[in-house]
Order: C-alpha cells, then structure tokens, then sequence
C-alpha cells in the first residue's frame, strides 16, 4: 500500500509539473510577444518547508525549468529559495503558488 501511495505522489508531481510547464509556456509566449510595458520582474524569497537536500534540489530545477522564473540560489541555512521571476504583479501571489503548485507537491515525496 505504501509502495501504491508513494507511486501517486510521484504522478501527482509530474502531472502538477506539466500543468504548470504548460500554463507558463503560455504566459510566457504571451509576455514575449506583448509590449512587455506592464511586465514586473522581481526577485521573490520563497520560504522553503521542504527540508531534504533532494526536496529542494527538485523543487528547484522545478521551477527553472518552467519558463519565467530561474531559481538563483538557495541561502545557507536552507531556508529561502530565492527566485527570478519574469512577472510577479502580486509577489505573494507568486510565491503562493509555488508553494501550492510545485513545493507541496515535492514534499510528499521528498520530505
């Protein structure tokens, strides 16, 4: 039974991913193609409550490999990802759902 749930938290990560790859690919392609005037990039710091050195290595190529946000750098106690965002209108809006969308899904996993 365990084996069953740790296989459908995996699945969940990758399907959360690829919701995620595919939204932002769109805002992305949006924002490139727009004006671009209305734009906000920021540098967001993202607590992190996922605590195992393979958590947040994930976590992290998570969300660099979705396009507008680069991960930059985690901070020496572990606790902050800190973020390159292409748009962040609302910063804690942002960090909120990476913390919903990708981290919590990566903590069932890779606690």
């Amino acid at each position: 039974m365990k084996a069953l749930n740790q296989c459908a938290a995996w699945l969940s990560l990758a399907g959360g991913f690829l919701k995620e790859l595919a939204s932002s690919t769109i805002d992305t392609v949006r924002a490139v193609l727009g004006d671009g005037s209305n734009l906000k990039p920021a540098i967001l710091a993202v607590p992190l409550d996922v605590k195992s050195n393979a958590g947040i290595t994930v976590f992290a190529d998570m969300v660099t490999l979705t396009p507008g946000t680069t991960s930059l750098e985690v901070s020496a106690d572990q606790k902050t990802l800190f973020v390159h965002v292409l748009d962040a209108p609302d910063a804690d809006a942002v960090t909120a759902d990476m913390k919903t969308s990708l981290e919590a899904r990566v903590r069932r996993v890779l606690a």
